[in-house]
């Protein structure tokens, strides 16, 4: 006998809730549900809000609507925990804009905050005379004719096909270190916190079985210096390992530290520390002590760590200069002193920069939640809702970065009614 459930079905345009509809239903079974039935009700619900949207239709009964949406929101997780249920409740949010529903297994104490005790008769059935009108019936096209509509604008489809160039163009030069030879084998990736580089390195580590090792760079290029010594100890000298150094701001923020990259990665290929270290080493854990130790030598002060067979690859928030920045700069209070350093570096390794304007950027954030430019099929219409938020508030957002993007589909899973108010009090309170 299949589980009766309670499904409380909310029509939202732009985030509040102008119509709640409370239905029972059967529980489908979570395999019955194929990836063509998804198909053909992604379609209906598609069609029938587009009629909601030219308030042509007027509402009769909301049931086989419902239950599309009910076939596209389930997945087994959620199928698990309605079926565990003894007298199990969900909501299903549908905003205007189309998408996927969104949804949420709920207790009864969550139902009746959101539904109210009871609807009656004419709330469920009769016909809503605001912009929540929905038509009765939908077109029954047959599913190999569905036409897959792109999410977003011309333009904005665009952006997202430059984006995967680019992240197509990084791999081909990732993929350049695994095999290059001399001093264009390391990499600079460059650009604003918050974009995920350090996600796009590691990626690709746990695509290639090659040796590596990720370590920061916002410590003291002393410190750097000893964990280099750790980890070259016992390395085979004939293997080439691979170093993300990450966040390497602050070793390397000013010109002493921009000399000492250029000494690792091109000069003596080698970290150098040439003063006193040994009052020090008696304070250091004894694997480490013996580490520094092992790359002294006799009579020296300090110690020198071979890198000639180490593949540098590091991410920073600061952009290392062209050539045409550089002259701009020639003779303006010393400042071009450190981007002559910087342009040097640049110039003997491969560098790609993420420092985009507004429109790409956004495209960025939003291909870290497709793939080719479209939704997976497990995403629901919230993945859509704050995509949308961050292209229309993409100039004046507090944050416009994947971390960004993620906390936003935190607060929706936890406040799935309001979650377009609290994006704007978290995001837009400069506005206020």
């Amino acid at each position: 006998m299949k589980k009766s459930i309670q499904i409380g079905l909310l029509l939202l345009n732009d985030g509040e809730v102008k119509s709640k509809h409370r239905i029972s239903q059967s529980l489908p079974g979570i395999r019955s549900i194929s990836p063509n039935q998804k198909k053909n009700s992604r379609y209906e619900i598609s069609t029938t809000l587009r009629k909601w949207r030219e308030e042509n239709f007027q509402i009769q009964s909301v049931e086989e609507f419902a239950g599309h949406c009910l076939k596209v929101g389930l997945d087994q997780d959620r199928w698990d925990r309605l079926k565990s249920h003894e007298n199990p409740h969900c909501l299903l949010l549908m905003p205007k804009i189309g998408g996927d529903p969104h949804l949420v297994v709920v207790n009864e104490k969550e139902w009746i905050k959101n539904m109210g005790e009871e609807l009656d008769e004419f709330d469920i059935l009769m016909v809503a005379k605001n912009d929540s009108d929905l038509p009765s019936q939908v077109l029954q096209p047959e599913v190999d004719t569905l036409e897959i509509k792109s999410p977003f604008s011309a333009a904005q489809m665009e952006l997202l096909k430059r984006t995967r160039e680019i992240k197509e163009s990084m791999n081909s030069i990732l993929t350049g270190t695994l095999t290059g030879n001399g001093n264009y084998r390391h990499l600079i990736l460059s650009g604003p916190a918050g974009l995920g580089k350090t996600h796009l390195i590691r990626t690709f580590f746990e695509m290639h079985t090659v040796p590596n090792v990720r370590i920061t760079g916002a410590v003291s290029r002393f410190s750097l210096g000893i964990r280099l010594a750790v980890i070259m100890r016992n390395r085979d000298p004939n293997e080439t390992l691979f170093i993300h150094i990450d966040d390497a701001d602050v070793a390397f923020r000013n010109e002493e530290g921009c000399n000492l990259l250029k000494q690792m990665l091109f000069d003596d290929k080698a970290f150098v520390y040439e003063k006193n270290i040994g009052p020090l080493l008696l304070s250091f854990p004894t694997e480490v002590r013996e580490a520094v130790e092992s790359f002294r030598a006799e009579g020296s002060f300090g110690f020198r760590v071979p890198l000639s067979n180490v593949v540098f690859i590091i991410t920073t928030n600061i952009p290392y200069p062209a050539d045409t920045e550089v002259r701009r700069h020639l003779g303006r209070n010393g400042h071009s002193g450190i981007l002559v350093h910087r342009n040097a570096i640049r110039s003997r390794c491969r560098y790609r920069s993420l420092d985009f304007n507004n429109e790409q950027r956004w495209a960025w954030i939003a291909d870290a939640f497709m793939e080719n430019g479209q939704f997976r099929a497990d995403q629901n219409f919230v993945i859509k809702n704050m995509l949308d938020f961050l292209w229309e508030y993409r100039a004046v957002a507090q944050e416009h970065t994947i971390r960004a993007a993620e906390i936003m589909l935190k607060i929706a899973e936890e406040k799935p009614t309001t979650y377009i108010k609290e994006w704007k009090n978290e995001f837009l309170w400069n506005l206020n």
